[in-house]
């Protein structure tokens, strides 16, 4: 939908990167309203920042359908090009990128803004090897309650469990994302990732990541932790900014000789991230996907005139490539779904010569006969049954793994059963909500007759214990079991209550916990 120029600003001659988007390709007046809006809010927003890590906006305008942003030249690239280039970022640029982008959130947190769309490819790396955070045209000034009800924005794989719960954001979504991206340099993965949107928002919710030291064996232990937490589900149990964050991975760093893993690895994942969710109704209909309001950067060359770059004759054939297979597309869908004609065979073809002959006429009989016995009524003839009714219900099959979960279907009360359980259900498609006590809710949906039942496995309800002691290496025992970590350990545990003793030679203190599903719990016990 537009263009990023590179351009000389006449006035002082600095050269300034122009952002471009075609409003008049927009006929519908609201969409290009709620367009032009979210260009001038990305100027509100970036244009109060005032950061050596955050791209300096200039100016916004509009002119003949047209909306410009003058934004600051970056003459660099991505973060997500580097990772994804043959020649990936070394072990101190790596970490020297994510404090400049931590450092960076943690200003503009304080001013009241929030990204809320925080990846790779909104991180520009400076050709001195500085990042440069772009792309604040989704953010949202929390003092200004800059919010519509209902709307979701962002980069799926990079969203927190906030976001996809359109629930309070603050900053420590922000950090989630920044969390991502740590996980992602040094696994080559994203930690959710699906072949669907549902799928893909339902493991950010509720599902833990991959450790990351089952993709990278360098990472360790105290790395794990530092990652599991900037990934907690509940904004709370994050770290308290996004530098005290990588404060915590930096230090942590220090004790595994660990090396990143090259992301362009991971490229061929169904769901890259790449996309931006402009909008999506907290339904989870996804009525539109604008274009990245980035786009990329811009040419650093210039002679003073403003230049499209040397791909834009590339994109323009790319477009009318797509436009073409689109409109065949279009033109086969549109001609399928016409009513089908059957053709009359000659014999059937009606013609204007043809003529129905009229009955004989009846013929009254006057000459004396013998008289005739009047004849038996033939016996009656059974009538022809009908063929039955397509049925209109069909009995659907739920089972459980382990038994006894709490069945619901479409949310109606009077539709419930206890898995193993069979039910009567009308054509067509269906939900069924899943819950089983110490294990995750589950919902699936299924179509009747296609799909007559299901076999889910429920997964177990967990959380996390980070322990703590001074002195260090003392025995655990969590409800009567001796572990074989020595503390500081971090234990992956049920949720639900739990009996803890740390044992010091012949001193033991006991204490109890409660473990909630995607949390991590932590407690430090100093000895006297």
């Amino acid at each position: 939908m537009g263009v990023v120029y590179s351009a000389q600003d006449p006035t002082i001659g600095r050269m300034v990167a122009i952002k471009s988007i075609r409003l008049s390709d927009l006929t519908d007046e609201a969409e290009r309203a709620r367009l032009r809006d979210r260009l001038f809010r990305e100027a509100q927003s970036a244009g109060v920042l005032s950061h050596p890590n955050i791209v300096t906006i200039y100016d916004v305008a509009e002119e003949d359908g047209m909306a410009y942003v003058f934004m600051e030249l970056v003459n660099g690239w991505s973060l997500d090009r580097s990772l994804s280039g043959p020649h990936p970022p070394g072990r101190s640029a790596l970490l020297k990128i994510l404090r400049e982008t931590a450092a960076a959130l943690d200003y503009a947190h304080k001013k009241g803004i929030v990204h809320r769309d925080i990846k790779p490819a909104n991180i520009m790396l400076h050709e001195d090897g500085s990042a440069k955070i772009t792309d604040f045209g989704v953010a949202k000034i929390v003092s200004q309650q800059m919010t519509q009800a209902g709307i979701l924005m962002g980069t799926p794989n990079y969203m927190s469990p906030e976001q996809v719960q359109t629930a309070k954001v603050t900053g420590r979504a922000d950090q989630f994302a920044l969390g991502v991206i740590a996980y992602e340099i040094l696994t080559g993965q994203k930690p959710f990732a699906a072949d669907n949107l549902p799928s893909l928002l339902f493991k950010i919710v509720r599902e833990e990541p991959t450790p990351a030291h089952q993709l990278n064996p360098s990472i360790g232990e105290a790395m794990e932790m530092v990652l599991r937490r900037a990934l907690a589900k509940a904004p709370e149990a994050r770290f308290d900014s996004c530098t005290a964050f990588i404060d915590a991975l930096e230090a942590a760093m220090k004790s595994s000789d660990w090396a990143p893993v090259n992301a362009g690895a991971a490229s061929g994942d169904a769901s890259d991230g790449s996309e931006t969710l402009a909008e999506t109704t907290a339904g989870g209909q996804v009525p539109g996907n604008l274009a990245s309001l980035a786009g990329a950067a811009a040419d650093p060359a210039s002679d003073g005139a403003v230049k499209p770059k040397k791909w834009l004759g590339a994109v323009v054939v790319a477009a009318a490539a797509a436009v073409l297979v689109l409109g065949t597309a279009a033109y086969f869908y549109t001609h399928s779904r016409r009513a089908p004609v059957t053709e009359l065979q000659p014999s059937q073809t009606p013609s204007a010569e043809q003529v129905i002959p009229a009955p004989p006429p009846a013929t009254t009989v006057t000459e004396d006969k013998p008289a005739t016995p009047t004849p038996t009524p033939p016996a009656p003839v059974a009538a022809e049954p009908k063929p039955a009714p397509p049925a209109s219900t069909a009995t659907f099959r739920l089972t459980t793994n382990p038994a006894g979960a709490a069945a619901i279907f479409d949310g109606d009360p009077a539709l419930q059963c206890t898995a193993p359980c069979s039910l009567d259900l009308p054509l067509g498609r269906h939900t069924v909500s899943l819950q089983a006590t110490c294990h995750r809710d589950v919902e699936r949906i299924f179509t009747l007759p296609d799909e007559p039942g299901l076999i889910v496995n429920l997964d177990a309800a967990m959380g996390t214990l980070s322990l703590v002691t001074n002195p260090a290496r003392l025995t655990v025992l969590i409800d009567g079991q001796e572990q074989t970590q020595k503390t500081p350990a971090s234990f992956t545990l049920p949720a639900g209550p739990h009996q803890i003793q740390v044992i010091r030679g012949g001193e033991k203190q006991d204490f109890n916990v409660d473990i909630r599903d995607g949390v991590t719990t932590q407690k430090q016990i100093l000895w006297n």
